[in-house]
């Protein structure tokens, strides 16, 4: 395949980019802000259009339509400390890349737009008729031409992947193969909250096992939604980071978990000398955290739960490392 000339450096050879939707950045232009690895900006949930029409209800709304909204809402965050986020929707969840391009366009604020499909619930018909290969074909198509940057939030609805779920992973680790990208992933851990039949808490690992055996390596994994188990001591997620993937702790001040709950089991993985492997997020996807609202906004994850890590103990370099290096790293690709 062809390799962008923007990818060149001095010595002739492919360089590390990470691909915003406006235009390939170094890593190194990133290096100002905090880089928020998993938001949703444009998004219908939990209901979307598809599922409407099946259930026969009106069509959803969302307060994330409201464009102009979601400029201003972005450009606050970036005045919160924020340089780049990844919009963790693709077509299943209604997300609008024309909204993306207006938001990053308008903002100020770099945006990193996503490829693949959810879960089982909001997979489109034709993903049970296809292979894993003719998805994986589909998900490089898309990513190449619609400036794609990374393939998430790819999903499970429950304790255990489906066999289409399981079909989906595998496809997105082929294409992570043939373009670089990086993957993030959601898990349906319930925290505190009980769920019937319970999740497994070795969900996560499951999730990396098949990714894995598709080609797809750690280093260019996160595994999502691993602060919504009640772990104190991070079993799982010490052995994602052993393994080489990113932790996901993107879900930071949704109290499915209390914060205070995620900040120890952080604590943890630092103790046990994961610093590299966490990454940080919000999942932001409610109107109540909206500043226009009265909420945190969507820089919430420094703002908020960054200042939780501060005043447990955490270092300013740790918390950099946390919020601006190590996401640097898990988005940087060369292109293929």
């Amino acid at each position: 395949m062809l390799v962008a000339w923007a990818a060149l450096g001095q010595t002739g050879r492919p360089q590390p980019i990470i691909r915003t939707l406006l235009k390939d950045v170094s890593p190194k232009e990133l290096s100002s802000g905090a880089i928020l690895f998993h938001e949703h900006l444009s998004m219908h949930y939990p209901v979307t259009n598809a599922l409407a029409e099946k259930q026969g209800t009106a069509a959803p709304t969302h307060f994330s339509d409201d464009v102009a909204l979601m400029v201003e809402e972005t450009r606050a965050a970036g005045k919160d400390g924020v340089s780049c986020i990844v919009d963790g929707g693709h077509p299943d969840m209604d997300r609008n890349l024309d909204a993306l391009k207006r938001i990053a366009a308008e903002s100020g604020v770099h945006i990193v737009a996503s490829g693949g499909y959810y879960m089982q619930r909001n997979y489109p018909p034709e993903i049970a008729s296809k292979s894993a290969d003719q998805i994986a074909d589909d998900l490089v198509r898309e990513a190449n031409a619609q400036r794609l940057g990374a393939f998430g939030e790819i999903g499970q609805q429950g304790g255990g992947l489906t066999d289409d779920e399981r079909k989906v992973f595998t496809a997105v680790a082929k294409a992570q193969v043939r373009t670089g990208l990086p993957i993030f992933t959601h898990n349906a851990y319930t925290g505190t909250r009980a769920a019937n039949p319970p999740i497994p808490s070795e969900a996560a690992l499951r999730q990396l096992d098949v990714l894995e055996a598709a080609g797809a390596k750690p280093q260019n994994i996160a595994i999502g939604h691993v602060c919504c188990l009640d772990e104190p001591t991070a079993e799982i997620a010490k052995q994602v980071a052993k393994r080489g993937a990113f932790v996901g702790f993107d879900r930071v001040t949704i109290p499915i978990v209390p914060d205070s709950k995620r900040v120890t089991m952080i604590l943890a993985m630092l103790d046990a000398g994961y610093v590299d492997n966490l990454l940080l997020s919000s999942d932001f996807a409610s109107a109540r955290s909206l500043k226009k609202n009265g909420g945190a906004g969507l820089a919430q994850t420094v703002t908020v739960f960054g200042k939780l890590l501060t005043e447990a103990g955490v270092k300013q370099e740790t918390l950099r490392t946390i919020l601006v290096d190590n996401p640097r790293r898990f988005l940087s690709f060369v292109p293929r």
